[in-house]
């Protein structure tokens, strides 16, 4: 379950979302080309932009709406031991719960986890029943994936005193408040606890931006590939604004 925050036209609505109405939004949202990103509590935040007609004649109000999910139960930091469980419960179809020694363990088709981690798993909500299988949760894949790409900027070196051997050198760099001779750099590293983002940008708004667009294009990349899509009942269109139903607020 998540506590459900929409921001639409006529303000903020707060509910609740189960995991199948969870999923629908984020499969729509991509489908619609809305951003999403992941965070490491098992959650989202769903963004896009409205151009709505101004008050003067042709002019355009860009117009911020958000969906965001927040778990009610939240995964916490995952161990490498833990990844390597939920990984053997993601890759068999077999997974299930057996009992062994009057507890409950987890067994798949040539493993199984011991029963105290079984009950860690179940009490964190990482594993739920799916018919008579066993499966990740909606909060542990996604918490997962945004626990995997960690991303980070660093600070710019700003202000600096060029050496000897400089090509640029300092000679013209004549600055006031005791800056003379001295060069200034605003680049920004941006990376990735994943390997695959490895940049820079121009100063730290540009290095945050590249680690936004990799967060979204990791979650992007997740949901059309994974999250099948869940047909939602037909609605009649809502004149609230935005609803998380419509999402065209």
């Amino acid at each position: 379950m998540y506590r459900e925050t929409v921001q639409h036209s006529t303000g903020v609505t707060e509910g609740t979302a189960s995991e199948r109405h969870a999923t629908m939004l984020l499969t729509s949202a991509v489908r619609r080309g809305y951003a999403v990103e992941f965070t490491p509590a098992g959650g989202a935040l769903i963004t896009w932009t409205r151009h709505l007609f101004g008050p003067g004649e042709g002019s355009v109000v860009r117009a911020e709406r958000s969906i965001s999910l927040e778990p009610l139960m939240p995964v916490g930091a995952l161990s490498p031991t833990t990844r390597i469980d939920l990984d053997l419960v993601a890759g068999d179809r077999q997974a299930q719960y057996a009992e062994k020694g009057g507890r409950r363990v987890i067994t798949g088709l040539v493993w199984e986890i011991p029963a105290f981690t079984t009950a860690r798993l179940r009490a964190r909500g990482l594993v739920v029943e799916d018919g008579e299988r066993l499966r990740l949760s909606l909060t542990a894949r996604l918490g997962a994936l945004a626990q995997q790409h960690r991303t980070r900027t660093t600070e710019p070196r700003g202000w600096y005193r060029p050496s000897a051997g400089d090509p640029y050198g300092a000679a013209g760099l004549n600055r006031p408040g005791g800056r003379a001779g001295m060069l200034r750099d605003g680049g920004s590293a941006a990376t990735c606890s994943c390997g695959a983002l490895s940049g820079w940008g121009g100063d730290r708004d540009e290095a945050r931006r590249l680690t936004r667009d990799h967060r979204r294009a990791v979650a992007a990349a997740f949901i059309a590939e994974h999250l099948a899509p869940v047909p939602a009942p037909a609605v009649a269109r809502c004149d609230c604004g935005g609803c998380a139903e419509c999402m065209t607020g």
